[in-house]
């Protein structure tokens, strides 16, 4: 029984991380949490979700330049070989897992009402930016100007499929009338996400859908929108 106990202590404290560090006041101070090297190895997809986990909230504690295989592979329970088998470098690491945790191009319930459509995908960017997976996304756009590989994979991998949905919506709305020839030049494409994303660095909390809403009727659909003869100077 007591060498039973014993075992139990000794599994509790190969668990548990203690940090010790001196407070303002020169003080010691005892910060206790998990030991992520202790975790339960993961497979599968189980694993797969906690790599992705992992990455954002590395990314959002640490920023583009802390984060490390090793903090991650400890963060999703495995090691750094399995992340080395799947990513050859940090930036596609970064881009593929933030990427995937953000909602996909194809996950949009579109009704075929211009306004409608582009008021849901503008929001689920406005979405996207909330808690630690907007902190992320910070980190990756603020780092992309001085990484052009970050910058490059993340414009091919995750800015430009998002976008091209916006396109997609913008081209049905012509094909019916409710969009001007023309709309879906590049500017028209970039409006919407541009105001979603200042309003969020400027304000550091996301537009909600009204706001969003309010993108939609005075930015984008002015610029974009069919007008009837009666309404031409």
């Amino acid at each position: 029984m007591a060498k039973a106990k014993a075992d139990t202590q000794a599994d509790v404290r190969v668990g548990v991380r203690a940090d010790v560090h001196c407070d303002a006041i020169g003080g010691l101070a005892v910060e206790v949490g998990c030991d992520h090297r202790h975790l339960p190895r993961r497979r599968g997809a189980v694993l797969e979700q906690a790599i992705r986990q992992g990455v954002v909230e590395e990314l959002a504690e640490r920023g583009y330049t802390g984060l490390t295989f090793e903090g991650v592979a400890a963060r999703a329970g495995t090691g750094k070989s399995t992340l080395y088998r799947r990513w050859a470098d940090k930036p596609t690491m970064v881009v593929d897992c933030l990427s995937a945790a953000i909602p996909a191009p194809d996950a949009h319930r579109l009704v075929g009402d211009l306004r409608e459509d582009l008021v849901t995908v503008l929001y689920s960017y406005a979405e996207a930016c909330a808690g630690i997976a907007g902190l992320a996304l910070r980190a990756v756009c603020g780092e992309a100007a001085r990484c052009p590989e970050l910058e490059r994979l993340w414009r091919e991998r995750a800015a430009e499929p998002r976008l091209q949905v916006i396109g997609q919506v913008i081209r049905d709305a012509i094909e019916r009338g409710e969009a001007r020839p023309g709309a879906a030049e590049r500017e028209c494409l970039f409006a919407g996400p541009a105001m979603v994303g200042q309003i969020y660095m400027a304000t550091d909390e996301p537009p909600t859908r009204d706001e969003v809403a309010r993108i939609v009727d005075h930015v984008v659909l002015p610029m974009i929108e069919a007008r009837k003869p009666a309404d031409l100077p």
